[in-house]
């Protein structure tokens, strides 16, 4: 076995133990962030008394102390801060070509995430469906000033749509190739910044089984702030403060797992005074497919297509209002059947505190393409109605 085989796909069960070996030293951290001692001065004193006649003087407390930072065991240099957040969201729905409604839970997740010493961490499990399942399990630490290396589960570093806290979304659903890109992998990653420009190379496990494939998938992002600050970390104008901010990137993805498929994206997101406007491009290779799906499946189209999205919003009133726009076009005529899938939706959110609370309407207006078995390829129309509410903690 090679270290090559391990580093990329090794489970990640060393990564709880090292993260409860750590939190359990002598200064844990509260969910708050403020550092506390393992234990309280206060009752140390009483335990002592209590195994002996007479609790020893304040002074000879504070010698101890003494004699311990010259230990160098209490003097650690650094406070380590650890909390404990999370959010969820309803949703009720209605579909007109089915005929259907009701409500859905979409996301129920805790995260843990602080900073130690050495490096970052953060655990997030999704309730959601019931039962804990773990989304992220990631450790990173800095390698210098611009350079930080990420080890465990994390997103593929792909799409700026992919990225965003689901919290955070415009509408109550990710563009189509954000969906794609939004999935979690094992591995590890390169990042750093330096001045206005950003990159990221990552290598996951990608689709093929872990235990038996040692092959893995490489990405490759970069993106640059070509205009103002930081682009905002949420989609939209929300908060923007007047500024206007203009980010462009670029990505590669090449899963060498499967089907050696390759993808290309061109995004970029600009966001002036109250306006935001967010344009993506990709273009999947011949030889994509998704393995864990079957080839037939009608949703799974990528090969050959080059979809792209355009999202616009406009805050109506400052921080409180914001309406939005999506026009999604999958691009795939040219797939194996002769779909011509592109969705309209239309948004207004309503924040109460910010993405932390929020209520989102949705209405979407979807061209679901033809029956491949028919020779009439113009499908049906349907119209989806949403109603969703996001409350944080």
């Amino acid at each position: 076995m090679t270290l090559k085989s391990l580093l990329p796909r090794a489970p990640l069960l060393a990564l709880p133990a090292l993260l409860c070996g750590v939190l359990s030293g002598p200064a844990l951290a509260t969910p708050q962030g403020d550092a506390t001692a393992a234990q309280d001065p206060k009752e140390s004193a009483e335990g002592a008394a209590q195994g002996n006649d007479e609790a020893p003087a304040l002074d000879d407390w504070e010698a101890l102390d003494e004699e311990l930072r010259g230990l160098r065991i209490l003097d650690v240099g650094y406070t380590p801060r650890a909390q404990v957040w999370g959010y969820g969201r309803a949703t009720a729905y209605y579909e007109k070509l089915g005929d259907t409604q009701g409500v859905s839970v979409d996301y129920a997740r805790v995260n843990l995430t602080g900073e130690l010493k050495f490096a970052n961490y953060r655990i997030t499990a999704d309730l959601a469906s019931g039962s804990a399942q773990i989304q992220d399990a990631w450790l990173s630490s800095r390698l210098g000033k611009e350079v930080s290396f990420t080890m465990g589960q994390f997103k593929t570093p792909f799409l700026r749509s992919g990225l965003v806290e689901a919290r955070d979304l415009l509408f109550l659903v990710r563009t189509r190739n954000g969906v794609f890109y939004s999935r979690r992998d094992r591995g590890a990653m390169l990042s750093g910044q330096h001045g206005r420009f950003q990159w990221a190379l990552a290598m996951q496990n990608g689709y093929a089984d872990e235990n038996t494939d040692n092959r893995t998938m490489t990405t490759i992002q970069t993106s640059i702030d070509v205009l103002g600050g930081t682009a905002l970390s949420w989609e939209g104008a929300y908060a923007s403060d007047g500024k206007t901010r203009l980010a462009v990137g670029t990505a590669y993805s090449q899963d060498h797992t499967k089907s050696e498929g390759a993808a290309v994206a061109v995004e970029a997101n600009l966001v002036h005074k109250r306006m935001s406007v967010q344009a993506e491009y990709l273009h999947y290779g011949a030889a994509y497919s998704h393995p864990e799906l079957q080839p037939s499946d009608l949703l799974e189209q990528r090969g050959s297509t080059s979809p792209w999205s355009l999202t616009t919003s406009y805050m109506l009133v400052p921080r409180k209002y914001e309406v939005a726009l999506r026009y999604d076009d999958f691009d795939d005529r040219r797939a194996p059947y002769n779909y011509q899938r592109r969705n309209i939706t239309f948004g207004i959110n309503r924040y109460i505190e910010g993405h932390d609370i929020k209520w989102q309407l949705n209405v979407a207006y979807a061209h679901k393409g033809g029956d491949p078995t028919s020779a009439v390829h113009d499908g049906p129309h349907d119209v989806v109605y949403g109603l969703g509410v996001t409350t944080s903690f």
